[in-house]
């Protein structure tokens, strides 16, 4: 079962990484008490604001790439809870930045469909890319 889960974390960054507003609106639950804490931004709730703030962040990144590694998913009933760290190359403007990022994201199951309701991200200080690139 954990690995149905997984796939429905990866569908995040596969949305994230298209840079993929309408991946992100079938993605997201939209109601009024989900929260999303971007790293170093204020926090949003509700999927109106939310979803402004990836409008935002896809119209000022060219491109960005993610490798996903030590996932961690725990399901508790109709929940599922992945933590994992972010390995992140994006392009804003003509800089390539590589950065570290720690994630929580969390999904509620609705009418047999996982849908995210949660997702805080923080910066990793001292972060060390790993020896691979992402994809």
């Amino acid at each position: 079962m954990i690995v149905m889960e997984e796939e429905i974390n990866n569908r995040f960054y596969q949305a994230f990484q298209a840079l993929s507003i309408e991946q992100m609106d079938r993605i997201w639950d939209h109601g009024d008490d989900i929260v999303c804490i971007h790293p170093g931004w204020e926090l949003f709730t509700g999927w109106l604001a939310i979803r402004e703030s990836w409008v935002t962040i896809f119209q000022n990144t060219t491109s960005i790439k993610f490798l996903i590694t030590n996932t961690k998913v725990r399901l508790l009933n109709d929940l599922a809870i992945a933590v994992c760290l972010e390995n992140i190359e994006s392009v804003m403007g003509h800089n390539t930045i590589r950065s570290g990022i720690l994630s929580t994201n969390i999904f509620k199951k609705s009418n047999s469909q996982w849908l995210m309701i949660h997702h805080h991200a923080s910066t990793v200080a001292d972060y060390m890319s790993p020896n691979v690139s992402p994809v």
